[in-house]
């Protein structure tokens, strides 16, 4: 038997390189185009399984489980709490719906509209002379009602009921695809985030294993400062938004206003998208204390609207000059107007969710630009690394491969 040893293979030259880093490149950007419809899907399941994440260790660390039934225990957990809270949410939030009296609030409004449509036709905004008549035309035309004749000679035809039957089947039916589909988007979500849980240690180790030798360091010290910024903005972006959403449902009930909780939810949800999403969230509440006015003072509706107003701001900076730092730290911090147009961006590409994502996509790019640059110009990425103690001992030669030929 003859024996030989191995040779490596000969290097690939610059221009090889090149080309085989481009077609990786290029088929990269080609799969995620095919596949940008379940981008959305994917997103949310890396989302839940990253919340969730941290309940997992603590079962299986602390309370010494076995990994998979961590697993299974803290899903479970999830879903009963997710669900009990939703019961209680919705009937809190149907209450506060019941409060604000919906129909009479859009018949005030309309009231309100059609006694001062007059009033609109001219105004002066900023020094300028807006003529609006065409605009209030076609308002004063739209609210104006006919008087509806008694019902007591009208025929209605086997027909009609027919179409009305038929029409509301559809509705029905189109509610119930809707639900359909949520549940079932709901449930696929959830599955793919148990599998990324279950097998988050090897896609850890797989990405590992892709770091040039003498860099695995700086990719340790990488991937702890993303996962830094991951869970300073997604777990500090929940709590931060809680707070601000019960701070304006408890202050809006104190003063009176109607419906206080359910604008305390809206704040609480909108309040995840930076800077745009506080004023969106402050909108309903002041133009429901416009119409409705307050139950506790005497005092008139645009009074109350005032100081409905004057409680939004005065939450909103409260939760971006204290809440917010104290619970986000500094990970994510970025310039407001890198965040503006990240929002616009983001809500572009991903809509809602993509608004969310938006900050800490930006923060991460920049911590790994930083890095890119620091290589560039030769400078330590890392400055304050910590000193890593030396080995123990030289690490043993590797084994000459040896192929057998007969």
């Amino acid at each position: 038997m003859l024996e030989t040893q191995a040779e490596p293979s000969p290097p690939w030259s610059n221009a090889a390189k090149l080309t085989v880093a481009a077609g990786i490149g290029v088929s990269l950007l080609l799969i995620a185009y095919m596949a940008r419809s379940v981008f959305v899907t994917a997103a949310l399941a890396g989302f839940v399984a990253f919340l969730i994440a941290p309940l997992i260790r603590i079962i299986h660390v602390r309370l010494k489980a076995p990994r998979g039934l961590a697993l299974l225990i803290a899903y479970f957990l999830v879903l009963v709490g997710t669900l009990v809270f939703g019961v209680l949410m919705a009937g809190a939030i149907i209450e506060s719906i019941r409060q604000l009296d919906p129909v009479g609030t859009i018949v005030a409004i309309a009231e309100w509209a059609r006694e001062n449509a007059e009033d609109l036709r001219r105004v002066t905004f900023l020094g300028v002379d807006l003529d609006l008549s065409e605009l209030v035309d076609s308002l004063q035309e739209n609210l104006d009602t006919e008087e509806i004749e008694e019902s007591s000679g009208v025929q209605v035809t086997t027909d009609q009921i027919m179409a009305l039957v038929g029409g509301a089947l559809a509705t029905l039916r189109a509610a119930v695809g809707v639900v359909v589909a949520i549940v079932m988007s709901g449930l696929v979500t959830l599955i793919v985030a148990m599998y990324l849980n279950a097998d988050s240690a090897k896609y850890y180790a797989a990405i590992m294993r892709t770091v040039p030798p003498g860099y695995e360091g700086d990719a340790l010290l990488m991937s702890k400062k993303l996962t830094t910024v991951w869970k300073g903005y997604l777990y500090g972006q929940l709590v931060n938004s809680a707070i601000t959403g019960t701070m304006v449902w408890l202050v809006l009930w104190m003063v009176g206003m109607p419906g206080a909780f359910v604008m305390g939810v809206v704040m609480a949800v909108l309040n995840m998208v930076p800077t745009f999403g506080p004023i969106l969230a402050a909108i309903p509440g002041v133009l429901a204390a416009l119409v409705n006015g307050t139950t506790r003072f005497d005092m008139s509706n645009l009074a109350f609207a005032v100081l409905v107003v004057s409680i939004y701001l005065v939450g909103v900076q409260l939760q971006a000059n204290l809440i917010a730092p104290r619970v986000m730290g500094t990970a994510v911090r970025l310039p407001p107007a890198v965040i503006m147009l990240g929002l616009i961006v983001g809500f572009a590409i991903g809509g809602l969710l993509g608004s969310l994502l938006a900050v800490p996509v930006i923060a991460t790019l920049r911590d790994i630009f930083s890095y890119l640059y620091a290589k560039l110009i030769d400078r330590d990425p890392f400055p304050d690394r910590p000193t890593l103690p030396p080995p123990a001992e030289d690490p043993p030669a590797r084994k000459s491969v040896t192929v057998g030929e007969a």
